[in-house]
């Protein structure tokens, strides 16, 4: 005997459960790459801390042993990073090390602990970056706010102010 309006159901999905499968998978890989997004800049953030504090902690080195800090170009810290470069690392190597070398991680040759490479170029042009590829900054004297010296990355916008507390200043890593 047949039964007459039975119907066999085909194996397989429809479109609706597929739509909802894909926007499922689509909205955790979305939280996935802002997850990684916000780990990378924290990471950043973190190895630019980092950086700060070794040149800090060179250019103390340095004072010690000349009883002056290295002379900053100017009150904005620009070029600050090639008087770094060289005053902590270059001018030692020139003087076929007859002078010490106050940070050996300088050399751009031995430089790409953590995958970025944190000096450009080569030689006495060489500068240090930070980890959003901009120069640090650098200033002394009666220029800096600190009595020693001011150390700063522009941060991951690249841009930064004189006055800690200016909107452009907001994300820099800075040692004041």
């Amino acid at each position: 005997m047949k039964i007459q309006g039975i119907r066999r159901r085909h194996a397989g999905f429809s479109l609706m459960e597929l739509v909802v499968v894909v926007a499922i998978i689509l909205a955790l890989a979305g939280l996935t790459l802002g997850a990684f997004g916000f780990v990378n800049q924290k990471n950043a953030r973190t190895k630019a801390k980092l950086q700060v504090d070794l040149l800090s902690g060179a250019l103390q080195k340095y004072h010690s042993e000349n009883k002056s800090y290295p002379d900053s170009p100017d009150a904005n810290g620009d070029r600050g990073d090639e008087v770094l470069y060289k005053a902590l690392y270059w001018d030692a190597v020139e003087a076929d090390k007859s002078s010490e070398i106050y940070l050996d991680s300088l050399d751009p040759q031995n430089n790409t602990k953590g995958g970025q490479a944190w000096i450009q170029g080569t030689n006495g042009q060489a500068r240090i970056v930070d980890p959003w590829g901009n120069f640090y900054r650098y200033r002394t004297g009666s220029q800096a706010r600190n009595p020693d010296f001011d150390l700063w990355s522009a941060g991951p916008d690249g841009k930064t102010n004189t006055d800690p507390k200016h909107k452009d200043s907001l994300d820099d890593i800075r040692n004041f």
